[in-house]
């Protein structure tokens, strides 16, 4: 005798039912299945779980500069003295040498020159009790004469007495002393802005 089959069919277990739909969603979503786990390449990350880059910043410490103020001819007298920064600490030599490289194109532009040639080279200094002695290398200063050397050695002794301490500029050749065109006459010994008074800025308080 035959036992009547169910109308109902066995149940499955509930957990082999999840898998199943679990699978079927998947696969209608279009979600690749992959057989391991493996490693995502950033680029392939969305940008919300991107990791942030790290950029790398200096911490290098600004150079300290220092200003300085030139002199330079205008016309036929000094004008205003002009600002520059150098780094510092910047020294008496240095000072100087900017003062021998002449206007920027700026300042040319507006019509300041010097007088002082180009090649002048500073060999050394000496500062002494408000007396700085500059020794010039031979044959650039001497190669201008009357009002173009007096001028020269007004940038010089202007610029020098804008620097701390600086009260009188002493001018040597080689290591040597030279008599200096002054509007006292040749004088061989040092001098300051009394000594080239006439060629000051106009309007200019001038100090010895």
């Amino acid at each position: 005798m035959r036992t009547p089959r169910s109308r109902h069919p066995a149940l499955r277990p509930i957990g082999a039912l999840a898998t199943t739909l679990a699978l079927l969603v998947a696969a209608a979503c279009g979600v690749p299945q992959d057989p391991a786990p493996r490693v995502l390449d950033a680029s392939a990350l969305p940008e919300e779980l991107a990791i942030p880059s790290t950029t790398t910043t200096s911490t290098e410490a600004p150079v300290p500069r220092q200003s300085v103020y030139l002199y330079f001819v205008d016309g036929e007298v000094l004008g205003e003295p002009v600002e520059r920064e150098l780094a510092t600490p910047a020294g008496l030599v240095a000072a100087l040498d900017a003062l021998i490289e002449g206007p920027t194109e700026e300042e040319a532009t507006a019509g300041l020159t010097s007088a002082i040639p180009a090649e002048t080279v500073v060999l050394g200094s000496d500062l002494t009790n408000g007396v700085l002695q500059v020794n010039l290398a031979e044959g650039t200063l001497e190669q201008i004469e009357g009002a173009l050397q007096s001028l020269a050695i007004a940038q010089l002794v202007f610029t020098a007495t804008e620097l701390p301490g600086v009260d009188w500029l002493w001018v040597l050749i080689e290591g040597e002393p030279r008599a200096l065109p002054t509007d006292e006459g040749d004088v061989e010994a040092p001098v300051g802005r009394v000594h080239y008074a006439s060629l000051g800025p106009p309007g200019s308080a001038w100090r010895p």
